[in-house]
């Protein structure tokens, strides 16, 4: 067990032993010897054990430095005897011999550093008959076992039992060959032994250690401590050149300037022909490649070995000695080339990792840089929404204050969805521009194409004439269009004008345009375009001046991107688009289309006007409509149908009272009318829905609008309009 004295002249002696790992010295309480010299750092320096049995010192980069036997030193394999300098303070490494078992003897000296033995177990069962178990000896009296013989038995036992045999087999040897054999094979065997521990030391370390920088030093270190090298360096080939990526002496410590202190040109030759070059003498080698360099670097033991790995040379290590002739021999050839070899797979991982290690901090980066580039361009949209969105209501406030200039009285609505449509209809009522209403099936598509006609001059000079183009086959569509001749086909009596003829000076409205075929749009874009007709077996080309209205409840644009509408019939009719809302998304419209449904009905049969109860209305107000209003007055028929008198839940239809509706308790003001009573109750529910989802999205309001499908702006109003305070209920 190692020791350390601490030599002072005014004190006695203080002796501390190493049972191993790391101790620390320095003047901080914490370490593991405490000095009072004042020259001492807080944390001076280190001694470590290593793996191969040594003991390693290290300054820990301090000012003053730590000497050894009167030399500065950053990393030092401290031997028996060497003395310590820090400051003013000597210390003194002395290392005893080991014990093994009852006796005690010292591990010989070998031609090379001798390897990390690695602590062993003992076993209770005689050597012999141990490595006979395990089939590494011959039966007993027959002692013609070579060592070539014993390093294929070890070789085959690590392949059997793992390298944990290694233990027992190395504990057996010992007292077998101390018994049976001479010291020289003893020492060859143990240090083939030791090899093999070091080999799988060094294994588990480069491919646990995925930091380059750190792979290529502790590789070459390795190199060096296992060949018994002066100076090593780590070679690797970049595009078309040689870099030297690690340059370290034996105390590894780095080299500086290496790239005058290597042979390039036998560094390069190993890395053409992959295959390893060793010198016992450098400079009187005639097989070394011709090169004025090992002259110049005065080389003695030489030693490059490349870097494969899949048929690829990525570098080689170089090794040498410039003192020592006949350092590295054959024999060290295949441990050395395998460990590189290992050495390379493990370069290629590590290179690969901080490849992926890179490319993932740069997506990173780049995901960091876009998220704050999203939130500038969140938060600068946002700005500009809420600055569009009072401008818009500024807009809307003054345009409600204008007057329009046609009647829009066929048509119920007073929502603010429905004021945009009429808005846009009292513009493009006085021209002759086509047009094209999109909107879901029951909206009221017809009803706004005769808004267009019966407010506008065609009223007076020609007739309002509509069609559904999905109601009539292909083969009729073209005849009822544009009339035929007398016995153009089977059942032509008569000759028939179309509707094209029949709208002349008027308007034509060609409803579910979007479910006209290919063919047939063909000939409607013809009489579009040229003002003129051909009626079906006939000759004569008829003049004809329509205004075109046209609507469908499909989105005429995806039906030209899958092939199924024309394009330039499309630009034609879609000279000015009027979408209708859906009855769902102008609920405050629900009250006046139930009034005026209930008023055409008592009206067209002759009966007093039918009411609904409260709770009825409720429903009413809450569907969805799928079928928009036409849906609605389908179901006002159907429940003046069902009732006695007073409409009530149970006389509307089971899609409508399945709804699970949030109905809030409602005071009916003395003699209110029922828009009165509506609006009162909307307002309620309003409030309580958003306050709902106000408390559910923890006040985000704009998660709120959101889920709300309303505007922020809007939001902000419904709360002031409400007196809504977060954390009242």
């Amino acid at each position: 067990m190692p020791k350390l004295t601490i030599v002072r002249d005014d004190k006695e002696d203080q002796i501390f032993e190493f049972e191993g790992g790391v101790i620390t010295i320095g003047r901080a309480e914490t370490n593991s010897i405490q000095l009072d010299d004042p020259a001492a750092e807080p944390l001076h320096c280190q001694i470590e054990a290593t793996t191969d049995g040594r003991f390693k010192l290290v300054d820990l980069e301090t000012k003053v430095g730590t000497e050894v036997d009167g030399m500065k030193v950053n990393a030092h394999f401290l031997e028996s005897g060497d003395r310590i300098y820090i400051g003013g303070t000597s210390i003194v490494f002395e290392e005893a011999s080991a014990e093994l078992g009852k006796k005690t003897r010292r591990i010989p000296i070998l031609k090379k550093p001798r390897l990390g033995r690695i602590p062993t177990r003992r076993i209770s069962v005689d050597g012999a008959a141990a490595l006979r178990r395990l089939g590494a000896l011959p039966p007993p009296g027959d002692e013609k076992l070579t060592l070539e013989d014993l390093r294929v038995v070890l070789s085959s036992l690590v392949a059997q039992h793992g390298p944990d045999v290694l233990h027992e087999a190395r504990q057996a040897l010992e007292q077998y060959y101390e018994t049976h054999h001479g010291q020289p094979l003893y020492d060859a065997l143990m240090h083939d032994l030791d090899n093999l521990y070091r080999m799988l030391d060094i294994n588990k370390l480069i491919n646990s250690e995925h930091n380059l920088k750190k792979l290529l030093e502790l590789i070459m270190d390795s190199v060096i401590e296992m060949a018994g090298a002066e100076r090593g360096f780590l070679i690797l080939r970049e595009r078309d050149s040689l870099v030297i990526k690690v340059a370290r002496n034996f105390d590894r410590e780095s080299i500086k300037k290496p790239e005058f202190k290597v042979s390039h040109s036998v560094a390069e030759e190993v890395l053409k022909t992959a295959k390893p070059i060793i010198s016992a003498d450098a400079l009187t080698d005639p097989n070394l490649p011709a090169a004025g360099s090992v002259a110049d670097l005065k080389l003695r033991s030489l030693l490059c070995i490349p870097f494969r790995i899949r048929e690829q040379v990525l570098g080689c290590v170089y090794i040498d000695n410039r003192f020592e002739t006949g350092l590295f021999t054959e024999e060290d050839l295949p441990l050395l080339q395998g460990f590189a070899d290992q050495a390379a797979t493990a370069i290629e991982n590590a290179r690969l990792f901080e490849e992926n290690q890179r490319r993932q901090d740069e997506l990173k980066r780049s995901h960091e840089e876009i998220e704050r580039l999203n939130d500038q361009l969140k938060a600068k949209v946002e700005k500009q929404y809420a600055e569009l969105a009072k401008v818009k209501q500024d807009l809307d406030s003054r345009r409600a204050d204008v007057p329009l200039k046609h009647d829009f009285s066929s048509i119920i609505g007073n929502s603010r969805a429905m004021k945009d449509v009429f808005r846009l209809l009292d513009r493009v009522i006085d021209t002759d521009e086509p047009v094209f209403v999109h909107g879901e099936s029951g909206t009221g598509k017809e009803l706004a194409a005769r808004a267009i006609h019966f407010n506008s001059p065609r009223a007076k000079s020609g007739k309002f004439v509509s069609e559904n183009c999905s109601a009539i086959p292909d083969t009729l569509l073209e005849s009822e269009l544009f009339g035929h001749e007398k016995g153009a086909f089977t059942g032509a009596t008569t000759s028939k004008p179309g509707l094209f003829e029949l709208a002349h000076k008027g308007t034509l409205f060609l409803d579910e345009i979007g479910d006209m075929s290919l063919d047939m749009q063909k000939k409607l874009l013809r009489a579009i375009q040229e003002g003129e007709i051909r009626r079906v077996g006939g000759k004569d080309v008829i003049q004809v001046d329509v205004r075109m209205v046209s609507a469908s409840n499909k989105d005429l644009a995806e039906l030209i991107k899958t092939g199924h509408f024309r394009e330039d019939l499309f630009y034609r009719l879609n000279v000015v688009k009027i979408t209708l809302p859906p009855l769902r998304d102008r609920k405050e419209d629900i009250p006046l289309l139930v009034e005026h449904f209930l008023e055409k009905l008592s009206r067209d049969v002759g009966q007093p006007r039918r009411n609904v109860d409260e709770p009825a209305f409720w429903y009413l107000q809450n569907y969805s409509w799928p079928g928009n209003v036409r849906e609605l007055d389908n179901e006002i028929r159907r429940a003046v149908a069902m009732s006695d008198g007073l409409i009530m839940v149970d006389n509307l239809k089971d899609e409508i009272k399945s709804q699970d509706l949030f109905k809030p308790a409602l005071r009916i003001p003395a003699g209110g009318q029922l828009k009165d009573i509506v609006r009162e109750a909307t307002e309620e529910v309003e409030r309580k829905v958003i306050a709902r989802a106000l408390e559910e999205c923890g006040w985000k309001k704009t998660d709120v609008a959101a889920k709300l499908g309303i505007s922020r702006p809007t939001l902000d109003s419904k709360i002031e309009q409400y007196g809504l305070t977060r954390g009242k209920p």
